[in-house]
């Protein structure tokens, strides 16, 4: 998957935008990245969000940082994305609809049908209500980058994260990758067990986002092959999550993902973790002290030093989107932990138009996939039929089609009735309709 950002000797400054900004954990976590990465200095930045309030929270902070860094960056907001995009190198996304009523509801319906849900985030029946309402709006964006700024990198961050890429990569032209923290994460957790460093490591872990698997585990200096060690105590340690423990001694193969997020994708998971959720109150609240934080920051009334003095959560574990963009820029090669990004070959007995996440790496200016072979058959065979559930999914989202979306709902494991799956979907497109328009015209 060839991709190319402009450099250095382009002659003009870099132009990023990040399209959802004011969801604030993500908005604050990417700009104090973006004016610690010398790449961005003098760049031109523009911040999009609907929120006209949570937009001007976003910008004050951008320009308290870039007075702190010296960046110079050229800071610029509005709620029109249109007025953002020309001529843009970068665009970062992480958009929702009413993201934390939705995901609760979401889940609600889900057990309200007498599903064994999980989370009902990405997957299952949650995952199809998340994607059809996230896919349409996504494509739209993508739609107007097609058209504003060809030449544009789309780093999405978007859920469900798989199915987004997907309908992005099918249906524009736009280059487009996925990024999320969690396989990166899960790395430092092997390094942990293992009493490594991370840097010590090379590990390649593949699947589908949310659905990845541990491949390989090496030795960054010998070689040496540590993924038995790796196993043996995922098995034994008492700090192993108990589905992943489970799945790690039955199946033979690590994830390299939590509990909550791959037993979306298993019928049995409800039987080992229960089907609580997410902790949606816990999130409202950290959202809460962020946003207070955040008017501190705007205000001047707290430095927004420590921001600068520390990396994000994401450069922590060596996945952050603006660090991704410096190495572009700067033309230099590194190793990152996982990109979403189409197959084409990267893993071998999964089928190759699919969307998939892999091991990621920029080269030359490009962010590419790194092969990792095949898979051990038994997970090839549970994460291939999910990819399977993603392409009705994605095309029941974008034409607005019931019988689609239905489909997609018989094929996921976690659907165990016909009639409760037709109750569930009217229930979906009925609470959602004002954001389902397709389903209704």
């Amino acid at each position: 998957m060839a991709m190319h950002a402009r450099g250095p000797g382009d002659g003009r400054p870099v132009k990023l935008v990040a399209i959802g900004i004011g969801s604030v954990i993500f908005g604050v976590e990417l700009l104090r990245d973006v004016f610690r990465v010398p790449e961005f200095r003098g760049a031109e930045l523009w911040l999009v969000d609907l929120d006209p309030g949570a937009l001007g929270r976003m910008a004050r902070l951008a320009e308290r940082l870039n007075e702190a860094a010296g960046w110079d960056v050229s800071v610029h907001s509005t709620p029109d994305r249109t007025d953002a995009l020309p001529d843009a190198d970068f665009v970062v996304t992480a958009v929702a609809i009413d993201r934390l009523r939705s995901w609760r509801t979401d889940h609600e319906l889900a057990l309200k049908h007498g599903f064994a849900s999980v989370l009902s985030e990405n997957g299952g029946p949650g995952g199809l209500s998340h994607t059809l309402r996230s896919v349409p709006l996504m494509v739209e964006i993508a739609r107007d980058i097609e058209r504003l700024a060809p030449a544009a990198l789309l780093l999405n961050y978007t859920n469900p994260a798989n199915r987004v890429c997907l309908a992005v990569s099918r249906h524009t032209t736009v280059q487009t990758i996925g990024l999320c923290h969690s396989v990166a994460g899960q790395i430092d957790d092997c390094a942990q067990l293992l009493g490594r460093n991370r840097a010590d490591l090379v590990v390649h872990a593949a699947g589908s986002n949310h659905f990845t698997w541990f491949l390989s585990i090496r030795d960054a200096t010998d070689g040496t092959d540590l993924m038995p060690e790796f196993k043996r105590r995922t098995i034994a340690s008492d700090s192993t999550e108990p589905l992943v423990r489970l799945i790690t001694k039955r199946l033979g193969v690590r994830p390299a993902i939590g509990d909550d997020h791959i037993g979306e994708y298993l019928p049995w998971a409800a039987e080992v973790i229960g089907t609580s959720g997410y902790d949606f109150d816990g999130l409202a609240e950290r959202g809460r002290r962020a946003s207070e934080m955040l008017e501190g920051w705007g205000s001047g009334e707290v430095s927004v030093a420590p921001l600068l003095a520390e990396p994000s959560e994401e450069a922590s574990v060596d996945h952050s989107a603006a660090e991704i963009m410096g190495d572009m820029v700067a033309g230099r090669t590194r190793r990152r932990p996982s990109f979403i990004l189409p197959n084409d070959g990267l893993i071998d007995n999964l089928p190759a138009d699919s969307v998939i996440e892999a091991p990621g790496l920029v080269e030359d200016g490009q962010p590419i996939g790194i092969p990792v072979g095949a898979m051990p058959e038994a997970v090839a065979s549970l994460v291939g039929r999910e990819l399977a559930i993603q392409d009705v999914a994605v095309e029941a989202a974008l034409e607005g089609s019931r019988d689609l979306a239905l489909q997609a709902l018989l094929l996921d494991p976690v659907v165990s009735s016909v009639y409760a799956a037709e109750a569930f979907l009217d229930d979906v497109l009925d609470t959602h309709r004002e954001h389902l328009a397709r389903f209704w015209s």
